[in-house]
């Protein structure tokens, strides 16, 4: 299985960082994302997350934004989280959020209670 790195972009729309590392089994998203095809962006990162036969997932979301539509791909990506684990592999979700940016962390809560598995809540100070 392949590595899956992509570069943040900034302008109209916004892209996070992805770093996918097949040999670890650690998976990162940063940054914003706003896209103009937050489907198809988020869909190859949760067919990822579905082909991956390692032995241990550990996924990093540490966003500082994202719009409704990338909030459904990053759903996605739980839902794959949450079958990884229902089929017994060990699944550890870490969900970095900005200091007293107390949507982002709802919104994991949320994420959270939808597929009924527990996350790592961590805020860090915005440099």
């Amino acid at each position: 299985m392949e590595n899956l790195y992509m570069d943040a972009t900034t302008g109209p729309f916004f892209r996070p960082y992805v770093n996918f590392d097949a040999s670890s089994g650690i998976c990162i998203i940063g940054g914003e994302s706003h896209l103009e095809d937050a489907f198809g962006f988020y869909r190859e990162l949760q067919e990822w997350v579905e082909r991956y036969v390692g032995e241990m997932l550990i996924f990093r979301f540490k966003l500082t934004f994202f719009n409704t539509s990338s909030s459904k791909g990053i759903l996605g990506i739980v839902k794959a989280l949450k079958r990884k684990a229902d089929e017994g592999m060990p699944v550890q979700v870490v969900w970095y959020y900005p200091k007293e940016n107390y949507d982002l962390k709802a919104e994991a809560e949320d994420y959270m209670e939808d597929v009924d598995m527990k996350f790592t809540l961590i805020s860090y100070d915005l440099d």
